[in-house]
Formats: C-alpha cells, sequence, structure tokens
C-alpha cells in the first residue's frame, strides 16, 4: 500500500494521479524554487471515504435523475452532495496521517497558519486548467480546522460550477478524484500572478505582472485590483520592461524594476521548464520571492499576424525576407524549428565572414517551431569588406563555382549514404541523439559553406546584367537576353526532371501500365503496378529512381524534417508521371536543344555587338566569356548547392523517424509522426529523462501538448493563408515578371503535390510556392503563376531552362482564379488577365 500523505519535495509529475495536477507542478517548485513548505493527502483518501460511507454511489444517483443543463436543479444536487461529503468522518488511516504531517510542519513554529488547497487529478492540466473550480482555504490554524478544511475542499469538487464544467469539457465525473494541500502561509507583503505569455492581447511575447499589497488571493478572486506590469521579451534572455500602470501612484509601485525583472527572468525559466504558458502565483515577503502556483494558461486565443512592412528594411534584410518566402511558404512544424534555426546562424555568420554587421535575432519563437508567421530578419548592415569584393572580381572570374562545389566533401551526404544503408533499431537511443547533434553541426557547416560560395560568386553575374542593360538600352531585351546566356549548364534539378521524364516515356511504352495512369488514382497506382508483369518491370525502374532522387522534397519551398519525400509518398512522383503522359518525348528532346540553342544565339548577339567600336579596342569579348561562363557555373551551383541541402535534411528525417518508432513502442507517443509535433529541444529532454531513468515521461501531459499542437497547426496554415492583401477581382493583375513570354491557357489550380495528376499539356500551373520537386511539370505545363517567391527564385530559374513564361510574387493567386479559368500570362511585364 502507498504512502497517504508526500512532502511537495517528494512529488514528481508522474504523481499525478496520486496527488493532482497542482501538487505535481506545487513538487516542482518546490524543489527548485523557493516555496512554502507543505504537504499533499493523496486522491485515494476522497476515494476510499466516498465509497466506504456509500457516497459515491449517493452521487451517482443523483446525477442521473437531472439534468445538468437545469441550473435549479443541478444547484439542489450539489448542495445536498457538498453537505453530505463534510459531514462524513474521515476514515482513521488518513485522518492520521494528517495529524502527524501537520505536527511535523509545526515544529518551532508559533501560530502556524497554512493554507489548504484542491489538486483534482484533472486540475491544471495542459487542455483545461479547472482553474478556480475547487476551494482553497486560506489562514487556517489548528488541526481541527485543517481536517475540515479538506473535507470542504473535497466537496468543492460537486460545485454547481465544477460539475458544469466537467459535463462542458468531457470528464467523466466518477473518474476525477481530489488530493489536498497544506502548504504553509506566507505573511505576504506584496502578492500576485504572472502570466509568461499575455492573456489580454494574446501576445506570447510579452510577460503580464499583476500585484497588490498582501494576499495575493484577493486579487485572483477579483476583490481588488492591483499594479500591472508588462514585459516583452526580447531575444534569449532579454526582457524589457515596456509598461507599467501603478494602481495607487501616491504610494508608489509595489515591486521594483529589479524585482519585476527578477521575477520575469523566473517566469521564462518556469516557461520553458514545462513548454508551455504559465499562469504563476508569487509572493513576496522580506525580500524574498515565493512560488504558490503553477498552471498552464488555457485561454490564449490565437494572436493576430503583424504587418510586417518589408518597404521600410533596406536590400539586405529584404533579401532575407525574400528568400524566407520561397523557402518557407508555409508555416512549419515544431521539429523544423532547430532546422530553420542552423540555416539562419550559419547565413548570418557567412554574411559577417564577408563584413556585414548583423544584430541579434530573436530565437524564442524559431525554437517553438513557429515560423515564419511572426519572423522579421535582424538588423544587417554592409561594411567596407563586402565592397571589397567588388574588387576582387578578377580572382573570382577564374573560378568554377558548379565544379568547386561538387569538389567539396561534404560530411552529411556521406553520413547519409551510411545511415540508408545501416539497421537503426539496434542503435541505442543515446547514440541517435548524439547522430542528431552531430548532424545538426555539420548542417551547419555545410550551410555556412554554401552562404560563402554563394557571396562569393554572385557578383560577376550582376555585373553582366548591368552591362546588358547598358548595352541594349530596353530593359525588357537586356533581361531576355540574359535569361538565354545563362541556361548554358546542367543541374541538379534539370537532372531529376529528365530522369522523370524518362519514367514517363517508360510508362508510355506499355498500352497496360499507360491505362493504369490514366485511369487509376495516383495512390492506388502502386499496388496494381505489382499485380502485372509489365508494372512489375516499371516497378523495377521506379525503385532504381527514387534510390537516385528519393530524397528530394515534395512540399514547402526547402522541405524540412516533416516534410515526406518522394520516398515516403511516391504517388507525387506518379502524378508528375501522369501528367506528362500527354507530352510528345520529340518535344520534350526538341525544347532541351532550343534551350541550348537559344543560349548560343544570346552569346553570338552580344559577341557581334562587341566587336565593335571601343567595345572592339579594349577586347570586351574575353571579359564578356569570362562572365557568361561564370553566371552559368553560377546558376547550376545555386540549383546543385540547393538540391544538397534538401537531401542533407534526410539525415534526419531517418533519425528522428526511428526516434517516432522508438516513442510508439515505448507507449509514449501514438503514432511516430507526432514526434513531428515535438521541438528538438523537447524531444532532447525525453531521451535524457529515458537514459538517467530518475523520473518518468509524462504520458498524459506528453499527448496532450502533441494534440493540442496539431490543432493550433491547423489553425496557423488557414491563418496564413488568409494573410496580406485581399482577393482583387480586376481583370488585370501584376506580379514580378520570372521568365519572359506571353501565353493563354487554362488556369490550373494546384496547392498540393497531389493534385500533380490534375495537370494537363497548355495548363498555365497557379501554385502556391514552388520548389525543385515540382519543375517536373514545367516540361507540361505553358506557363507558371506562383504566390511567391521572385524573378531570383529556384522555380523561376528552371522556368527560364525550360523557357516558359512564369510570373511570381502574386500573394493569393490560387483564390484570385477559378480552376479551369481562361487567363493570359505575360511573364516579361508581370500582368495576368482574365481571358
Amino acid at each position: 500500500m502507498g504512502k497517504n500523505v508526500y512532502w511537495l519535495t517528494e512529488i514528481y509529475q508522474d504523481d499525478t494521479d496520486k496527488v493532482g495536477g497542482k501538487a505535481a507542478n506545487l513538487g516542482d517548485l518546490a524543489r527548485n524554487l523557493p516555496c512554502p513548505a507543505g504537504f499533499c493527502l493523496v486522491s485515494e483518501a476522497y476515494f476510499q471515504n466516498l465509497k466506504h460511507y456509500g457516497i459515491d454511489q449517493k452521487i451517482r444517483e443523483k446525477l442521473a435523475l437531472i439534468d445538468t443543463g437545469n441550473i435549479e436543479a443541478l444547484e439542489q444536487a450539489s448542495l445536498e452532495i457538498g453537505e453530505m461529503v463534510t459531514a462524513m468522518p474521515l476514515l482513521p488511516d488518513y485522518e492520521n496521517a494528517l495529524i502527524v504531517a501537520f505536527n511535523r510542519l509545526a515544529e518551532g513554529k508559533e501560530e502556524l497558519r497554512v493554507a489548504v488547497r484542491s489538486s483534482a487529478t484533472a486540475e491544471d492540466l495542459v487542455g483545461a486548467s479547472f482553474a478556480g473550480q475547487q476551494e482553497t482555504f486560506l489562514e487556517v490554524e489548528g488541526i481541527e480546522n485543517v481536517l475540515l478544511a479538506v473535507k470542504k475542499c473535497w466537496a468543492s469538487l460537486w460545485t454547481t460550477r465544477a460539475i458544469h464544467y466537467r459535463e462542458r469539457n468531457g470528464f467523466e465525473h466518477h473518474l476525477v478524484k481530489m488530493a489536498v494541500i497544506v502548504q504553509e502561509m506566507i505573511p505576504a507583503q506584496v502578492a500576485g500572478v504572472m502570466f509568461t505569455a499575455n492573456p489580454v492581447t494574446n501576445s506570447r511575447e510579452e510577460i503580464r505582472i499583476e500585484a497588490v499589497r498582501g494576499l495575493g488571493e484577493q486579487l485572483v478572486s477579483g476583490h481588488a485590483a492591483g499594479d500591472v506590469y508588462v514585459l516583452k521579451k526580447s531575444g534569449e534572455a532579454n526582457i524589457d520592461l515596456v509598461s507599467k500602470d501603478i494602481v495607487d501612484p501616491g504610494s508608489g509601485q509595489m515591486l521594483t524594476d529589479y524585482d519585476i525583472r527578477e521575477l520575469a527572468h523566473t517566469g521564462i525559466k518556469i516557461e520553458r521548464y514545462y513548454g508551455n504558458y504559465q499562469d504563476i502565483e508569487w509572493a513576496y515577503c522580506r525580500g524574498e520571492m515565493y512560488f504558490l502556483q503553477t498552471r498552464p494558461i488555457t485561454t490564449l486565443r490565437d494572436e493576430d499576424l503583424p504587418d510586417i512592412d518589408g518597404s521600410a528594411m533596406n536590400k539586405d534584410r529584404q533579401e532575407v525576407m525574400a528568400w524566407v518566402a520561397e523557402r518557407f511558404p508555409d508555416p512549419i512544424m515544431p521539429i523544423d524549428g532547430v532546422v530553420v534555426k542552423v540555416l539562419f546562424m550559419a547565413q548570418f555568420e557567412a554574411m559577417q565572414n564577408f563584413g556585414y554587421t548583423i544584430g541579434e535575432p530573436d530565437w524564442s519563437r524559431v525554437d517553438r517551431g513557429i515560423f515564419p508567421e511572426f519572423f522579421a530578419p535582424p538588423t544587417i548592415r554592409p561594411g567596407f569588406k563586402r565592397f571589397w569584393q567588388c574588387f576582387r572580381v578578377g580572382k573570382t572570374l577564374d573560378s568554377d563555382p558548379a565544379g568547386e562545389w561538387a569538389a567539396e566533401q561534404v560530411y552529411l551526404l556521406e553520413m547519409l549514404e551510411k545511415l540508408k544503408r545501416r539497421d537503426m533499431s539496434a542503435l541505442p537511443l543515446e547514440v541517435v541523439l548524439d547522430y542528431i547533434t552531430e548532424g545538426l553541426h555539420h548542417f551547419h557547416y555545410f550551410n555556412v559553406l554554401r552562404y560563402k560560395y554563394f557571396a562569393q560568386n554572385r557578383i560577376p553575374s550582376a555585373i553582366l546584367l548591368r552591362w546588358l542593360r547598358f548595352m541594349f538600352r530596353d530593359k525588357a531585351e537586356a533581361v531576355a537576353v540574359y535569361e538565354k546566356l545563362v541556361t548554358g549548364l546542367d543541374n541538379a534539378t534539370l537532372r531529376t526532371n529528365r530522369a522523370v521524364r524518362e519514367l514517363a516515356a517508360e510508362a508510355v511504352r506499355s498500352r497496360e501500365v499507360s491505362a493504369l495512369f490514366e485511369n487509376v488514382p495516383p495512390d492506388k497506382i502502386l499496388t496494381q503496378l505489382e499485380e502485372t508483369e509489365a508494372g512489375r518491370e516499371f516497378l523495377g525502374k521506379f525503385r532504381e529512381f527514387l534510390l537516385e532522387f528519393g530524397e528530394r522534397e515534395t512540399n514547402m519551398g526547402l522541405g524540412g524534417i516533416g516534410s515526406p519525400t518522394w520516398q515516403d509518398s511516391p504517388e507525387v512522383v506518379f502524378g508528375i508521371i501522369r501528367a506528362m503522359l500527354d507530352e510528345d518525348p520529340d518535344e520534350f528532346r526538341s525544347r532541351e536543344a532550343d534551350r541550348a540553342g537559344k543560349a548560343q544565339k544570346a552569346e553570338e548577339l552580344v559577341s557581334s555587338r562587341l566587336s565593335k567600336g571601343i567595345y572592339a579596342l579594349f577586347n570586351a569579348k574575353k571579359m564578356f566569356r569570362k562572365l557568361v561562363r561564370h553566371a552559368r557555373s553560377f546558376a547550376a551551383f545555386r540549383e546543385n548547392s540547393h538540391y544538397d541541402v534538401t537531401r542533407s535534411l534526410h539525415v534526419f528525417r531517418i533519425l528522428f523517424a526511428e526516434l517516432g518508432k522508438r516513442f510508439v513502442r515505448m507507449g509514449l507517443v501514438k503514432d511516430p509522426r507526432d514526434i513531428y509535433y515535438l521541438t528538438y529541444f523537447e524531444i532532447k529532454d525525453i531521451l535524457l529523462i529515458i537514459y538517467h531513468g530518475l523520473e518518468e515521461v509524462n504520458v498524459k501531459e506528453l499527448n496532450a501538448r502533441i494534440m493540442s499542437r496539431k490543432d493550433e497547426q491547423v489553425r496557423r496554415m488557414a491563418r496564413w493563408s488568409m494573410r496580406s492583401q485581399p482577393v482583387s477581382d480586376s481583370e488585370v493583375i501584376r506580379g514580378v515578371p520570372a521568365s519572359q513570354g506571353l501565353v493563354k491557357g487554362i488556369a490550373r489550380i494546384i496547392k498540393d503535390p497531389g493534385d500533380f495528376h490534375r495537370v494537363r499539356k497548355g495548363d498555365i500551373l497557379v501554385a502556391p510556392y514552388t520548389n525543385p520537386a515540382w519543375t517536373p511539370l514545367f516540361t507540361t505545363a505553358a506557363g507558371l503563376l506562383v504566390e511567391t517567391g521572385g524573378a531570383a527564385s529556384h522555380a523561376a530559374i528552371i522556368a527560364r531552362e525550360y523557357g516558359i513564361p512564369a510570373v511570381m510574387g502574386v500573394i493569393r493567386a490560387t483564390e484570385m482564379f477559378q480552376d479551369g479559368e481562361p487567363i493570359s500570362l505575360n511573364g516579361t511585364t508581370g500582368v495576368i488577365q482574365r481571358a
């Protein structure tokens, strides 16, 4: 038989079923922070007392006879239940345990006064706090009054409000039990509450502290108004006091600015410990801050998206924002927060190496996987070293960025090949964690290296474009010539797309296989291919394709740990193949040849002009050829290195997927993909708890957090889709011209890779975003209209490679047009019109 009474310092989160949520949280506080001494009578005492005296059955009978929506009847039943509970004697074992504990608490203290608090087993949980549902009795003196207060706490479980709350939130009455906390009273000079997210403004970046003189109960109960202090979280550890509302200016503020900040810092520590925003009760006495209670804030609504004014940013910050819009078109999952953080740390480190001064980024939301909704780049200022690179262009022109990048020994990609061949199930959990940590270090180095290449080699391409604008005067003509010039070298995206095209050609060769693609939904094709010899032969080639290109991401601009790949979702590739079936293979080969021919003609056009006048005198053709050669290599480097970055993320997919499987086997989560709703830091904490074995993982709280995050993710996606400007019904819409040409066709709205199979030859592809995994469709589509990105985005580059007109940056384009609506798209001017 277990203990009847636990001292607060003995209580851990896995004792929640025995002592309730409030006591479990108090146990954490008592072991780590100043907290009044006390003990807790276990919830089993409540259950055994009601059972012994038959009161539990009487309660069931009363509730069965009334409609809980009838307030008068409910109030009468509540009153009768409360009288029964307070009138019953305490069972001797529990009464004696309370007397012994109280006497120990009172040793050496005169006139000990205690607080007697309820702690229900369904209280202070992530999904429902039950705040104010049960009673607390303050300034209780003497053991007889303590024993009576315990029964009054039990009775408060059956108030009208408590019964109605459980009914509304789906908690079974008979499953809720109540423990009772007895805690020494602190003669507070000042007391109050602190919210680590502001429940008034719903801002997660604000801390709200309310304070009154004396006991904080008068503030919590609404009987007194107090000072209100609001602080702003800034960066990893900084807190700014932004406002003070002093209730009695004549008496001055109740806490000093120093004490306010110290209290807020402790609040952040408590928030980080629990992994969610906290409602904390505190008391200040004789220079010491005591913490009386903490529970999750369950009343926060979603924050409004900020209005980030990009026009007020300098060019460098605008470039970062454009980069974010292209690579992260949708809110990320919590697991991807660490990927985003490492990417930006690498980018900013590389920029600092080139002389930029970078402000202090605020990682608080990114660490929690909240991105890009509230992101704004830190201050970025170019230094003298950045301008010095322009004077080293001669040395840069002699380099071959694509070739040099290919020669780099990227350890993370080597690690990927090793992990793909390794049996992960045999690795201890701590080794899997070590692999993840090592991988993150290499991911950081890998991206610093990539950004270094990018910064060094972008200048010649900019010089080439400016030179062409000077030569041709007509900006549109100069851009058209530039686009043709740089489409010379092969790259990873083009190679991948050719491989998909070869699969489509293979499907066409078999009437049986092509019929499957034409008539069967993409998600059913895999199983039906297994049923015929021709299908199995095609599957053999398809699996070879996946071995080489299967790490390609399916959604998000960059992909992410939680993003499925072609290996995970082969139906996406089947959809692309279906879209390609209508295209003539000869036409595709003709387009490939035409691409090379256009590049050669553009080079000849410029060379002919450079053979005359002052250009000939200075042998400008030699410099021009160097610029073109380097610009082509740089364009190939961009695509190849982006492909390598997305492939390297598969290291983390393999490792976290293994942890997800283990967590399911251990009974921690229900689905391996549930792990993607946790942050890297939360997963690390769970693994450390398992490794050290000093406490157990709180499975109930963990799954409540995951369910809450799933709901939040749906809301984030919906809110993000409604951002920015309203939908336009104008006949003329403008975006960013990204690939020249004019085309008319049917708007094909594709919001998800699962819809790839709906694209037909001649359609104008209208999408919320694209990434390289979408680009095989560019051989089928006649034009491209995308909500995000610009002329320098990967989608725009590949559109130019294939010679299809493209317009980028038309926010909510997928809602402006109807699927199947005829439109015209001008990739030269950026104008889209309803036909």
